[in-house]
């Protein structure tokens, strides 16, 4: 069955949507969390009083037809109704804790349960015990024993040998460690996100991609018309990132997107799209976006190695194995597993494709359903879901260490991090310093059942872990880098309250960045112009040697191979060194003034120039802005690090250098005409 979200409406082909079903050889059930939205019109007032008149008969059937529409919450409406007619119906009692299970009210699932073992007496629904069991553990940790006292009612009744009644045993196993490890760590404190974040809408999936702010995945209506509305789960930038959405180019704008992910570099951005298969059922598959030529390109969908055609694929995660190459992570119901949903995963080679899928083995997969999956890199930890293993209810999360299909027993988070209902989509902030979850806990905002609903939920680790500032930021609808680890000591504390001049200058490629324009901004930061620049390495050696003799020849090109080496590397290893440094600074509660001067060689006439070194002291500025995932952006809300930026036309370029386009041998390629293309931070001023 495909993993899909389930949405709570009336809106048709959005009822399942990435969530999860399970299968057993005599029935389906699904055990989802659901999503919400703000357009639930079907409220208690308005169906009491259309079905005030209506019979038992005429309630039951509008029931139905709303439960085959994926509707639970208006169903449920409907057979409470008609229950207030005939409180003994067992087949009504049924249908409303069914469609109450459904809507995640747990509470009420389990007191239609409970009715209808009371009125049940030729044991008509076997499974009801079992159900009522789940969901009083679901509703309150407070009632194991009695979702304890149902599960041996169950095993009593219920004679067949298949997955409930082995479902069964693992709820009576888990139950009875819950009762060992009812105590929280009162050290670990989580909090909701608030309403930047979470909304009547149901958020989900997050990434940390900016100091304290995320991407994640939410169902929305994109229409903007109450009455015409078009849920679709999209990607969402929380506030203050440049653009509310980031939707993947490439992506199909009729089908759900989700489920981000970015690869260690940030060059690959993975996320899932899923397409209805049915009233109540959706497929889904992983594609990937690449980020080149500065810009996002077009989405793919992954190989069949990933991509299973004719099951769902969903949750990827980027890791790596224990030789440190890098591994896909994903959730499947794919044959050939454990259970229904499986963690999955598959390496990737050198030249960009991967290998077959490998299931992750039966220590970390089960009988019943593992997703979510999530790798820290820092810990080498694989964290994932499972309603199967030993925990509080529902979905908890768990950690495991290892490779491939060789991992140690997994280990439950624990409260609170865990609770009885559904904790999934576990996450961590670059330096592990806060983690995030998604959760339909207690707490989470609702419409008519505190537990219906999804919302993303995070907690301080306690750690902090330095990472190398290897990546770049790749576009201004997200914000994502790693965290640095330089030299320090570019600024000299003993001058502060003094202008001083700072040894950083900066390299561009000609006429970069954003050629041909007179713009005096960029939304390229230097990272990226620098990591494009070192690309043409090649080029500079091979076009500033052309046509010379062997001795000339070598020294040209070692010319050219000096300098792209002792400036344009070494340059950005000092900016790296002063940004560290400035942090410092910054945090210690000094106020800062950096002055940036842009230049430019004489290859254009002086106002083209201008502009011109105007763009790459913002592409600068843009590096302070996306450095260590933002961290200095309060320090210039507050005015703590003030940025001046000056330009430059040719007038400062050496008279020498040639301003001959036919000749780009020395215009361009030569390094003399290289060391003017730069930017520098001319002094700065601690006060």
């Amino acid at each position: 069955m495909p993993i899909v979200f389930v949405m709570k409406s009336t809106v048709s082909g959005l009822r399942y949507f990435f969530a999860w079903s399970v299968s057993s050889p005599t029935t389906t059930y699904r055990l989802n969390y659901r999503l919400k939205h703000t357009f639930l019109f079907l409220l208690s007032g308005l169906f009491s009083l259309l079905s005030f008149s209506q019979t038992v008969s005429q309630l039951t059937k509008t029931g139905d037809k709303k439960f085959a529409e994926g509707d639970y919450n208006a169903a449920a409406f409907y057979y409470k109704d008609a229950i207030k007619k005939d409180a003994e119906n067992i087949d009504l009692l049924y249908k409303y804790a069914e469609a109450s299970r459904l809507f995640n009210d747990y509470t009420e699932a389990a007191e239609g349960y409970k009715a209808v073992t009371k009125f049940d007496k030729n044991n008509q629904y076997p499974l009801s015990y079992f159900w009522l069991g789940i969901m009083l553990r679901a509703s309150c940790e407070c009632k194991v024993q009695d979702a304890m006292n149902a599960f041996k009612k169950f095993r009593g009744k219920y004679r067949k040998k298949d997955y409930y009644s082995a479902k069964c045993q693992q709820e009576l196993e888990s139950c009875a460690w819950v009762l060992d490890h009812s105590k929280p760590d009162t050290a670990v404190h989580v909090e909701q996100l608030g309403k930047e974040v979470n909304t009547e809408a149901s958020e989900f999936g997050a990434i940390h991609v900016y100091p304290d702010k995320i991407q994640f995945s939410s169902l929305r209506n994109i229409s903007g018309d109450d009455k015409k509305p078009d849920y679709k789960v999209r990607i969402y930038n929380q506030p203050p990132n440049p653009s509310e959405t980031f939707i993947p180019n490439g992506s199909n704008p009729s089908m759900h997107v989700g489920n981000g992910a970015y690869s260690p570099d940030v060059q690959r951005f993975y996320f899932t799209q899923c397409e209805p298969t049915g009233k109540t059922t959706s497929r889904c598959d992983i594609y990937v976006t690449k980020y080149e030529d500065y810009k996002w390109q077009p989405a793919q969908k992954l190989s069949d190695h990933v991509n299973h055609p004719s099951f769902t694929n969903t949750h990827p995660a980027v890791g790596f194995d224990l030789q440190g190459n890098e591994v896909l992570f994903f959730s499947s119901d794919r044959s050939g597993g454990q259970g229904s949903m499986d963690i999955w995963l598959c390496k990737l080679n050198a030249d960009g494709t991967y290998q077959q899928a490998v299931n992750a083995g039966k220590v970390i997969n089960t009988q019943g359903n593992e997703i979510t999956p999530f790798y820290d890199a820092n810990e080498r930890k694989l964290y994932f879901s499972s309603d199967w293993h030993y925990g509080f209810g529902g979905y908890d999360i768990f950690e495991t260490t290892g490779e491939y299909v060789n991992w140690s027993t997994p280990k439950n988070l624990l409260r609170p991090v865990n609770t009885p209902q559904n904790d999934l989509y576990y996450s961590l902030a670059p330096d592990n310093s806060v983690a995030y979850i998604t959760s339909n806990r207690k707490g989470s905002y609702f419409i008519t059942s505190e537990t219906c609903c999804n919302d993303i939920y995070s907690y301080k680790t306690g750690k902090t872990i330095e990472k190398k500032d290897t990546t770049s930021t790749p576009a201004t609808d997200t914000l994502t880098t790693a965290a640095a680890d330089e030299p320090k000591d570019m600024i000299d504390e003993t001058l502060k309250g003094v202008k001083q001049k700072v040894e950083v200058t900066l390299y561009f490629h000609n006429d970069e960045p954003n050629p041909r324009t007179l713009s005096d901004t960029t939304s390229l930061n230097y990272q990226q112009t620098y990591d494009a620049y070192l690309t043409f390495r090649e080029e500079y050696r091979r076009e500033y040697a052309k046509g010379l003799e062997e001795e000339e020849k070598l020294a040209a090109e070692k010319a050219v191979s000096d300098f792209f080496t002792q400036k344009v590397e070494g340059g950005f290893k000092n900016l790296q060194a002063f940004t560290s440094e400035l942090l410092e600074l910054l945090e210690q509660g000094n106020t800062i003034e950096v002055t940036i001067k842009g230049y430019c060689s004489p290859l254009n006439y002086n106002q083209y120039n201008i502009h011109l070194g105007n763009r790459r002291a913002a592409s600068l500025r843009n590096y302070f802005y996306n450095y260590r995932v933002g961290i200095l952006l309060d320090y210039i809300a507050q005015k703590k690090l003030l940025l001046k930026t000056i330009s430059f036309g040719e007038e400062t370029a050496a008279t020498e250098i040639s301003d001959k386009r036919e000749d780009l041998r020395n215009s361009v390629y030569s390094p003399a005409a290289a060391l003017e293309r730069r930017v520098e931070i001319v002094s700065v001023e601690v006060k």
